[in-house]
């Protein structure tokens, strides 16, 4: 039986304003966009709200930098594999810093916040779902697991529309989950002399048509067919290179690949960067190759830095990327598709300005860090008093 809650700790549960104290649950805090939003998160919102991070998994390379603010992080470090007790040492967690809501980042945190509400009775939660590791159907054990936990209390979202209804179609209630779309702070638009020491850092200069792109290096981002297009620009385009900002475990397949591309000498792994957004402006396009996104940060990043972009036609890239607009959408997996479309851009410098200005205006209209961030503060709050 659950022990109750000691007066220190129902003290505890309240900040000067009477709001709860709220545990995101993440796998973990290594680099990539679902921490970065979980961080920008808790950073935003400790002076509202008293905020714990639980983490699934080990705390990531990110956990400093929350330990630093004076946000507890508390790593389960879980074994492979599906084992319900997590659910009770989350809940455990919960209870020792008087959390009241618990925000789950994706679909694991999720279950093992599910089982951690039920043992805790006073833990109330937010599901977010911020994407999907393929493009593969929904599968019949998960629609059937869905349909009775989606039916629980609490709140649910994804980060887009379309990710939305995948999650009806794996079995979630249409009327339960919303949409609370990913946003960044946008900051202030580069100038010239930002893309000058932005490709002196990369090694480049004025002479080159650069195609970036920055990605975890995962089977979801379809780097392959990114480096097959790179071949076929290079046909049209001599002057082409393609930088490749990011780490993970297809490096080794990816370097293989780009040897037998034939044009190995113009692509360029630079490997993970924590100034991503300081490398942008360098690039004539930003480049999203992935068969499946919720709403790509990235993305919104090389927008803000007035990028034009060139983005697969998946998840909730076209909610975000309007074709024509601010940028091209292409078919995933097709490299002809993708090198058309950069081809076509390479030829255009006007145009490429025109969609780079656009994607800026629709970044700081609508996907904005602190709009997001205002919609979580009113769920935590709504959720924190029911």
């Amino acid at each position: 039986m659950r022990r109750p809650l000691s007066t220190a700790a129902r003290v505890d549960n309240m900040t000067g304003n009477e709001e709860p104290v709220v545990m995101q649950l993440v796998l973990s805090l290594v680099a990539g966009g679902t921490e970065r939003l979980a961080i920008d998160i808790v950073k935003r919102l400790t002076g509202a709200f008293r905020m714990v991070v639980c983490c699934l998994d080990g705390p990531g390379e990110w956990a400093g930098e929350l330990i630093e603010c004076g946000v507890p992080v508390v790593p389960l470090h879980r074994a492979p594999g599906f084992h319900p007790s997590i659910g009770s040492r989350v809940a455990r967690v919960a209870e020792q810093y008087g959390a009241s809501v618990i925000h789950c980042h994706h679909y694991s945190p999720f279950v093992y916040g599910r089982i951690a509400c039920a043992l805790n009775r006073e833990l109330r939660m937010i599901f977010t779902e911020h994407g999907r590791l393929s493009d593969a159907p929904p599968v019949l054990k998960r629609r059937v697991a869905n349909t009775v936990l989606g039916r629980l209390s609490g709140s649910m979202f994804a980060v887009s529309a379309a990710l939305r209804e995948h999650m009806v179609a794996e079995g979630f209630p249409a009327d339960r989950v919303g949409v609370i779309y990913n946003g960044i702070d946008p900051a202030a638009p580069p100038a010239p002399a930002d893309r000058v020491a932005a490709r002196r850092s990369l090694g480049f200069g004025d002479d080159v048509f650069l195609i970036g792109t920055a990605a975890r290096l995962d089977t979801v981002k379809d780097l392959g067919t990114l480096i097959t297009a790179a071949a076929r620009v290079r046909q049209q385009v001599p002057s082409a290179q393609v930088v490749i900002i990011g780490s993970g475990d297809e490096r080794v397949a990816l370097e293989a690949a780009t040897r037998a591309s034939g044009c190995p000498e113009s692509i360029h792994f630079v490997g993970y960067r924590s100034d991503v957004r300081r490398l942008l402006p360098a690039f004539d396009v930003y480049v999203n190759s992935s068969i499946s996104e919720g709403v790509s940060l990235t993305i919104l990043e090389a927008m803000a830095a007035a990028l034009p972009v060139v983005a697969t036609r998946v998840g909730g890239t076209p909610e975000v990327v309007l074709h024509e607009a601010t940028g091209l959408l292409v078919e995933s997996r097709s490299p002809q598709a993708l090198a058309d479309a950069l081809i076509a851009l390479a030829a255009a410098p006007d145009r490429r300005v025109a969609f780079g200005a656009a994607a800026r205006a629709r970044v700081e209209t609508a996907f904005t860090l602190d709009r997001m961030v205002a919609d979580y503060a009113r769920e935590y709050a709504r959720t924190g008093r029911h």
